[in-house]
C-alpha cells in the first residue's frame, strides 16, 4: 500500500508509517531499505522509492534528511583520492548539506555550479578524523537508557534490542552506538567522570 510522504518528515518516521500501513515491522522495512552490506545504516533513497512505489525525486523533495549523503567507498572498498583543494571544498559542501541546505544555496554559498555540488555530494570522501572526547555525553543513549537497560539484563543481543526499540517503542537509534553501549554495560566499563574545575 503506497503511503504519501509528508513534507518535512524525516526518513525514519516515513519508514515507520509505511511499515505500519503494510502490516510490516519497521525494523524489517528499514533493513531492506538499507540493503547489504550494512543492514542497519542509513536507508538508501533509491531502494526506499521502490519499496514505497513512489518516484525517488518525490521522496527527496519531501524528506528532510534525504540530502544527507551516505558515506560511500569505491567498488574495492577504498576511498578514491581527490586533489587537496577539491577535497576541502567537497568536505565543506557536504557539511553544509548535512545542515539541510538546498543544492542551489550550496552553489551560491561556495561560489560553484550545481554540477560541482552534485559531484561533492556523491564523491567518496574518507570519514573525518575525530579526536576522542572521553567526557562527551551521549544524549541519544541517555534518552532510551530506561528502555535499553532492562533488555540488557534479560540477555538480549544488541540486534534484538535495536529491533525492539524500532518496532515496539518507535525509537530509531544508530546500531553502532547501541552496540557499543550494550558491550560497555556487559563488560562493566564506565566512562570516566569529567573533572570538577
Amino acid at each position: 500500500m503506497p503511503v504519501r510522504p509528508h513534507l518535512g518528515e524525516n526518513t525514519e518516521n516515513y519508514i515507520r508509517r509505511l511499515a505500519r500501513a503494510n502490516h510490516l515491522k519497521p525494523s524489517v522495512l528499514h533493513s531492506v531499505a538499507c540493503g547489504p552490506p550494512n543492514w542497519t545504516g542509513k536507508p538508501r533513497l533509491d531502494r526506499l522509492a521502490v519499496l514505497a512505489g513512489r518516484p525517488a525525486d518525490h521522496l527527496q523533495r519531501a524528506l528532510t534528511d534525504s540530502s544527507t549523503p551516505r558515506r560511500r567507498t569505491t567498488v574495492t572498498g577504498r576511498y578514491e583520492t581527490l586533489p587537496k583543494g577539491i577535497y576541502l571544498l567537497y568536505r565543506a559542501i557536504r557539511q553544509d548539506a548535512e545542515n539541510g541546505m538546498s543544492p542551489r544555496r550550496l552553489a551560491e554559498r561556495h561560489g560553484v555550479s550545481r554540477r560541482v555540488v552534485r559531484q561533492a555530494l556523491t564523491a567518496s570522501l574518507p570519514p573525518a578524523r575525530q579526536r576522542p572526547n572521553r567526557y562527551r555525553k551521549t544524549p541519544v543513549i541517555a534518552s532510551v537508557r530506561h528502555l535499553v537497560n532492562p533488555m540488557i539484563s534479560t540477555d538480549m543481543s544488541a540486534k534484538d534490542i535495536w529491533t525492539a526499540l524500532m518496532d515496539d517503542h518507535g525509537v530509531s537509534i544508530s546500531f553502532s552506538t547501541l552496540n557499543a553501549y550494550v558491550r560497555n554495560q556487559r563488560t562493566g566499563y564506565r566512562s570516566p567522570t569529567p573533572p570538577i574545575c
